[in-house]
């Protein structure tokens, strides 16, 4: 049962992420956000800051835009994940390496996270007091119509449950030449995800 409707929540998020709130239910609920895990650029499009600057870049801004969206009261920021990380070193490993790689082209179809993740994942959460967990999987540059493609690879967590709950590749706009917008704007998108605009 929680295989088909693992599968009905991934073509949800296929066909609702472009034009609405498909975790709003969870706005109200607390959800550690952690690091982008991967970046990957597609060589024969536009040139990208380097791998580290762009995580990095990611996760400053996503912070910003939950705390914008209304959600840093509930959900838990990537620069919070990182510092709570920082603080707890000896209980809990880098959050910006989760050890996320068997999810980072899809979960398994059982919808099962395999560890060292979900072990990783468990950590976070517990320092949170949260049960839910937002994994931007990978962050990533893609062929266009007029260039380059930033989008983002997500995926919801029952940490408890070892278990995936929703998962949507978010897709930005093209553009010729890379600019920081286009990464904010793309993080925006995340956070609306969440919080629908007004």
């Amino acid at each position: 049962m929680r295989r088909l409707l693992f599968l009905v929540a991934i073509v949800a998020a296929d066909l609702s992420a472009q034009q609405s709130a498909p975790l709003a239910p969870y706005a109200s609920t607390k959800v550690a956000v952690v690091p982008v895990q991967f970046f990957r650029a597609d060589s024969s499009v536009f040139a990208a800051p380097a791998a580290a600057a762009m995580r990095a870049a990611f996760d400053s801004l996503l912070s910003e835009a939950m705390n914008e969206h209304g959600l840093g009261g509930m959900w838990a920021t990537p620069a919070q994940v990182i510092r709570s990380a920082k603080r707890n070193a000896m209980y809990t490993g880098d959050p910006r390496n989760l050890g996320a790689f068997p999810v980072r082209y899809g979960v398994p179809k059982e919808g099962v996270i395999p560890d060292p993740l979900a072990s990783n994942l468990r950590r976070v959460v517990a320092l949170h007091d949260a049960r839910y967990v937002l994994v931007p999987v990978e962050l990533h540059v893609d062929a266009g119509k007029s260039g380059g493609n930033l989008g983002v690879r997500l995926l919801l967590i029952d940490a408890r449950l070892n278990a995936a709950l929703w998962q949507a590749d978010l897709s930005g706009e093209s553009a010729a030449v890379y600019s920081p917008g286009l990464l904010q704007k793309l993080v925006t998108r995340v956070a609306e995800l969440v919080v629908a605009p007004q």
